[in-house]
């Protein structure tokens, strides 16, 4: 996931949103990225990954999540591969709503990803704030990367989950020094920060250093609310 242009990458997570009737607004999510250059992706249910990818040009689609195993006994499974063959090209691992067990697993998933020519994005954040959020958060990225990881092919998304959902985002100091953390641990990675993104506070998260794009949730599942992040990623 190195970019070749230097621009922001934004994703849009769209969690457990979204039926057939929504394949119009990803069109449109599309357009708008096409004409305004940049660079962004779609975390959509599993369900939606083959129609749409179909449908797109400019925006890359992805999966939620995958599990470690190629194949198995593992009801309500969907593994890396079966992603890949419904035409995602990358997936989240490590998101606090799938995070179960250590991040050993999410390790695991991490390289089943990449084994399976995905493109991976592995998410960490503390629970709470919490004054040793940099060494938490240093110790949970730790063990969330597999051997042998890519990093061409990887980004590292930072959530604080206690931002999630809200409409609270840490303020410059505690983003700037998690990022420089981040950018010391993850060496070539692209950096982004998810949690209460939208469009009125997009441009200044973009701003700040170490940032080198934005995770989005609730904000990415119409263009009304979408474009306005591209947008700003359109004006760095």
């Amino acid at each position: 996931m190195t970019s070749v242009t230097g621009r922001p990458l934004i994703l849009g997570n769209w969690k457990m949103h979204g039926t057939g009737s929504d394949l119009a607004e990803i069109a449109r999510i599309d357009a708008a990225v096409q004409a305004l250059g940049v660079e962004a992706g779609l975390m959509l249910p599993a369900t939606l990954i083959e129609r749409a990818a179909r449908r797109v040009r400019a925006v890359a689609i992805g999966g939620q999540d995958c599990h470690a195993a190629a194949g198995g006994a593992h009801t309500g499974g969907v593994s890396a591969a079966m992603l890949r063959e419904s035409g995602a090209v990358t997936v989240l691992v490590g998101h606090s709503e799938t995070r179960a067990g250590d991040a050993a697993s999410v390790a695991a998933k991490a390289h089943a990803a990449q084994a399976a020519g995905l493109a991976v994005v592995i998410c960490v954040g503390e629970w709470e704030r919490s004054a040793d959020a940099r060494a938490l958060v240093a110790a949970q990225l730790r063990a969330s990367l597999p051997p042998g990881l890519d990093w061409s092919r990887a980004a590292i998304a930072y959530e604080p989950v206690w931002c999630i959902g809200g409409s609270a985002v840490p303020d410059g100091a505690h983003l700037a020094r998690i990022f420089e953390m981040l950018r010391v641990e993850a060496g070539a990675a692209r950096l982004l920060y998810g949690g209460a993104v939208d469009g009125g506070n997009a441009a200044e998260l973009l701003a700040l250093p170490g940032i080198d794009g934005l995770l989005v949730g609730r904000a990415s599942r119409s263009a009304a609310d979408f474009v306005p992040v591209l947008e700003a990623a359109a004006r760095v």
